[in-house]
Parts: structure tokens; C-alpha cells; sequence
């Protein structure tokens, strides 16, 4: 069997080794690039309470790259304890961001949370993508309307609609088909109400200058 300190070193290649693989694709942004950077050189350096900081500060701004690795290192509890609640939430940000490569981590958190405590944890993505939404975070705003469909206790067309109907307003084209999709679900007074709202959010991200 590895010793502790050998599947460290391996964990941290792995890791590093698919971040500089995937970086210059994955991010447009100098900055992002840069911040990515410095995370791995932490880890290299087994700088890990650091690295781990950098990754979380990487992840508030809604990087989807860097949720889905916080929520390997949360899982595999190689380089800090496992914290599964926390893995789970990184790692269905990143899915409803589009990053495939969450999907395994959270199939394998399904088996091991109970319903109570995804449903406090989902209620606490929420709070997070539409706080993010509200800063005009494009990539918010399409998580928030997933979530709707995908983490809500019961499917919310309208709530869905809505943020998908304010995606398209501010210029993410690819929500038009879902947009007018989930409007068939809806009934002439939900569609109304919803319209409202997203005209409301829309006005609001306007005024921001987005």
C-alpha cells in the first residue's frame, strides 16, 4: 500500500497535472489564469491551508473550474479533512455552471447525505447563485435557472423561467430554447407573473451596467 505521505504527492500531481492541462482552455481571463497559478504553486509546495484559501476566494467568484477541484480535495480528504456537505455544494455549483466532471462527485455525495441535508445545502446554492445573479454574474444567472429545475424541492417552471427569460434579455442567446420550452409549462397567469419579475431583475442589472 502507498504511505500517507506518498498518496499525497500523488494526489497533488494528479490535481496540478489536470489543472495546467485544462487552465488555458477552460479561462479567458488573465487573471483567473494568474490566480490558478498561484493556487497550483501552492500546492506544489504543499502550501495546502493556503492553497486551499486560494481556491476557495477562486470559488466565491463563481469559477467553475475551481469549485469542481475544492470539492475533489473536500471529498478525497487527502490534504485537509473531508468535509462531505461542503464537497457537495462546490461540486453541484460547478455542475449547474456546466462542468461535467462534478457530476461523479456528486453521485457519489448522493449515496452518502441524507435528504435533509442536501435539501439545507441546495437552499444555501440558491442563496449563493442568486446573490452572484444580482452581480450580474452571467454564468449566475444560468445556474440559478437550473436550479430551479434541478435542486428545487419541486420543479419551479416559473422561478426557472424567469431567470432564463432575464439570460436571454441580457444576451446569452443559447437560453432562448430553454426559455421557450419551459414557458409550455407554465399557465397564462404564471407566464405574466414571471415576465414581471424578470423585467423587475433585468431593470436592476441595467442600472448596475453590466
Amino acid at each position: 500500500m502507498l504511505d500517507k505521505n506518498k498518496l499525497i504527492v500523488f494526489f497533488v500531481f494528479f490535481i496540478s497535472f489536470t489543472f495546467i492541462c485544462e487552465i488555458n482552455r477552460v479561462f479567458s481571463s488573465d487573471k483567473e489564469i494568474l490566480k490558478f497559478k498561484d493556487s497550483i504553486k501552492l500546492l506544489k509546495e504543499k502550501k495546502f491551508p493556503e492553497a486551499i484559501s486560494s481556491l476557495k476566494t477562486i470559488s466565491d467568484d463563481n469559477n467553475v473550474k475551481a469549485q469542481h477541484m475544492l470539492s475533489q480535495i473536500l471529498y478525497s480528504g487527502n490534504i485537509t479533512t473531508q468535509d462531505f456537505e461542503k464537497s457537495y455544494y462546490w461540486a453541484n455549483i460547478a455542475k449547474l455552471g456546466g462542468y461535467k466532471k462534478s457530476e461523479k462527485i456528486v453521485e457519489l455525495l448522493n449515496d452518502l447525505l441524507d435528504e435533509n441535508q442536501k435539501i439545507t445545502i441546495n437552499k444555501s446554492i440558491k442563496t449563493f447563485l442568486e446573490k452572484k445573479a444580482m452581480e450580474y454574474n452571467k454564468l449566475a444567472i444560468i445556474q440559478i435557472a437550473k436550479w430551479h429545475l434541478t435542486l428545487s424541492e419541486e420543479i419551479d417552471y416559473q422561478n426557472s423561467y424567469k431567470w432564463y427569460n432575464v439570460a436571454v434579455a441580457i444576451g446569452i442567446k443559447t437560453a432562448v430554447n430553454k426559455r421557450d420550452e419551459i414557458i409550455n409549462e407554465l399557465s397564462p397567469e404564471q407566464i405574466i407573473d414571471a415576465q414581471k419579475s424578470s423585467g423587475e431583475i433585468f431593470e436592476k442589472l441595467t442600472k448596475k451596467g453590466g
